[in-house]
């Protein structure tokens, strides 16, 4: 309990940061709090490392680049009792030599270690009590209240917390580990990649061990001259598409820290580790995507809501994009339209979609589902990569290259008959949409359209000030669900309130 509640306080202390960062006036200001809030996260290890090393992104030079490379580790005399006890047995029985760990990550630490006078190897033991940690502090998480677009959106969080309390526990299994990258070095070939030896014999849920690689990091790698860095990106790009596409098992974690390069035969060598997060993609999802990319391309032709239904995004928020579908598609996948060598630097997507979408691209995200978002890191993982090696290459060709021709037929055949759509709810009235317009000082306004029934859901969508605001009108929210439900949803003002910090006005049509 004392732990819980040590951390309780750390997580409030990080979340009284991070609200410093999104206040901060100065560029100076949000850099020292985001130094920080590395600091912070840092010392945390579990979830709130995780966390730091998502802010960190792809890229070595930002506040959080030291949550990607590595932070203090744990001194070996705390190690050896952990190796003993998962071997059942002293550790110089099995090992001839182990070093101090130079590596330590947010669930556990790697040594290198010497089997005997030939054999180097990389053990990752994972801190004890880690994984009560991170289930204290995912029970913590559910406890904080969902404010900002989550709210106003409707963004399934619940959906997120589960599919991020399965990732972190598959990380925690480090036999599980093992078997994926078992099933990933057997599937894989590609030319310049090569997936670590593990050792099954010597691996338990708690320690992996598999053979010792040196290597450059990415930012080393790309000053390496042109011919190298071309040959790194080949591989890079070819392994996610033929991961993604292929095999549908994908790894994750893109991060800085799960590179190495070196050269072998006078070949660049690409080096990828850490095979706690992957995502196993369905053959259904697998064929969508390619079929997008396909519509995208204008080689193949699918209803685009249908399609984006297949992936998994809720039917009646992306109904109301529906007719900007076929621009935010090109958008979404440029690299595979441009005919030449696609410069990830003049990819400005968030950007686009904000112009094309608007406020309504926080209900595109909202319909999404969860597990998309890990995908969409895979991608921006491989952006950043690219963009520090400085290449630009053509990315429909390398697909072609990296899939069989049998997977792209599959794709074109494609249709989503046999897609299930989840049904509308079914209420009264003749109205369509709920609109919010919100009128801020000094801001620009912000106007929201929602489905008609989100009028029976507002207690669930509005920010706590704004429902301590209503209330004070002496607007009862209750009652007016109940009044909805009773007369239909029909055209009408729900309510037009000024506050100090601005207007708020409610109304279907």
């Amino acid at each position: 309990m004392f732990k819980i509640i040590q951390r309780s306080l750390h997580l409030m202390r990080m979340a009284w940061v991070m609200r410093r960062i999104r206040k901060a006036e100065s560029q100076h200001t949000q850099q020292a709090a985001q130094h920080a809030l590395s600091e912070l996260l840092a010392g945390s290890r579990g979830l709130p490392m995780k966390v730091g090393q998502f802010l960190a992104g792809m890229g070595e030079d930002t506040a959080y680049s030291k949550l990607t490379t590595g932070i203090k580790p744990s001194p070996l005399t705390h190690i050896r009792p952990i190796l003993a006890q998962a071997w059942q047995q002293p550790i110089q029985f099995m090992l001839k030599n182990i070093e101090e760990s130079q590596a330590a990550a947010s669930l556990g630490q790697v040594h290198r270690a010497y089997l005997n006078d030939r054999e180097c190897v990389a053990i990752k033991v994972q801190y004890p009590d880690i994984a009560s940690a991170i289930d204290a502090e995912m029970k913590l998480a559910g406890l904080l209240p969902a404010g900002g677009p989550i709210k106003t959106w409707a963004f399934d969080l619940d959906s997120y917390k589960t599919t991020l309390k399965n990732t972190l526990n598959h990380e925690l299994d480090y036999l599980h580990e093992m078997k994926q990258q078992l099933q990933f070095a057997s599937s894989m070939n590609v030319e310049g990649l090569h997936i670590p030896h593990v050792f099954p014999v010597l691996c338990r849920q708690n320690v992996l061990v598999q053979e010792w690689v040196d290597g450059v990091r990415l930012s080393e790698a790309a000053t390496w001259p042109l011919p190298a860095r071309l040959y790194i990106a080949r591989t890079l790009i070819q392994t996610m598409f033929q991961s993604l596409f292929e095999f549908g098992l994908v790894h994750g974690d893109p991060h800085p820290g799960n590179l190495f390069f070196q050269y072998h035969d006078t070949q660049p060598q690409t080096i990828l580790l850490d095979y706690g997060c992957m995502l196993h993609i369905k053959k259904t999802r697998q064929l969508v995507l390619l079929k997008l990319i396909l519509n995208s391309r204008g080689e193949s032709d699918v209803v685009l809501l249908d399609a984006f239904v297949a992936l998994g995004f809720d039917v009646e928020k992306i109904k109301l994009i529906e007719g900007k579908l076929p621009q935010l598609t090109r958008l979404l996948f440029q690299p595979f339209i441009e005919p030449r060598s696609f410069n990830a630097k003049t990819w400005h997507l968030s950007d686009a979609v904000a112009t094309l979408l608007g406020d309504q691209r926080w209900w595109f995200r909202s319909a999404a589902p969860a597990d998309l978002f890990l995908l969409i890191r895979v991608f921006q993982g491989l952006i950043a990569q690219l963009e520090t090696l400085n290449i630009q290459l053509p990315w429909w060709p390398l697909l072609k290259q990296a899939i069989k021709k049998q997977t792209l037929e599959e794709a074109i055949q494609w249709q989503p008959g046999n897609v299930p759509l989840a049904s509308s709810p079914v209420y009264q009235g003749s109205a369509k949409q709920l609109h919010i317009h919100i009128e801020r000082e000094n801001k620009e306004p912000i106007h929201i359209s929602l489905p008609a029934y989100q009028a029976l859901q507002l207690e669930s969508l509005m920010p706590d000030h704004i429902q301590q605001a209503v209330c004070d009108a002496k607007i009862d929210l209750r009652v007016m669900r109940e009044s909805l439900l009773q007369e239909g949803l029909e055209p009408q003002t729900l309510f037009d309130i000024q506050l100090t910090t601005g207007r708020y006005h409610l109304y279907l049509v």
